[in-house]
C-alpha cells in the first residue's frame, strides 16, 4: 500500500508524539514509588497518548474498516482505564497498614475547607 507523503507526514508526527507520551508514561510508572502516585502517571498513556496514536491512524487509513477498529479499542480503553485505576486505588487503601506514612490522609470535613484555604 503506498501512502501520500502529505498523509504520512502528519499520521507519523501524531503516532510519534503518542509513542512518545507513552514512553514517558511508562518511565513515570517506572520512577515513582508510590502506587496511588504512579496511576497518575499510568493516565498520561491514556489519555494522551492514545488519541495520538489513534489520530495517527485515521489520517493515514482514511475512513475504513481499521479505522473504525481503531477507534473502538481506544474507547474501550478509555472506558475500562478508570475503572481499573478505581479498583487498583481501592485496593491499596484498603490494604496498606502503612497509608499515614505513605501519605497524608484527611477528614472528609476538612478536604473541602482545606482546598479552599490552600493550606
Amino acid at each position: 500500500m503506498s501512502v501520500p507523503i502529505w498523509r504520512f507526514i502528519p499520521a507519523a508526527v501524531l503516532i510519534a508524539a503518542g509513542v512518545a507520551a507513552m514512553a514517558v508514561s511508562t518511565w513515570g510508572v517506572f520512577r515513582i514509588r508510590y502506587v496511588l502516585n504512579r496511576l497518575h502517571a499510568a493516565a498520561i498513556g491514556d489519555s494522551l497518548g492514545l488519541p495520538l496514536v489513534t489520530a495517527g491512524l485515521v489520517v493515514l487509513y482514511g475512513w475504513s474498516l481499521n479505522t473504525v477498529k481503531a477507534l473502538l479499542i481506544a474507547v474501550l480503553f478509555w472506558l475500562s482505564s478508570p475503572v481499573c485505576s478505581h479498583l487498583l486505588s481501592a485496593l491499596e487503601t484498603s490494604t496498606n497498614d502503612r497509608l499515614e506514612e505513605d501519605c497524608r490522609i484527611l477528614p472528609l470535613d476538612q478536604l473541602h475547607s482545606e482546598g479552599r484555604d490552600g493550606k
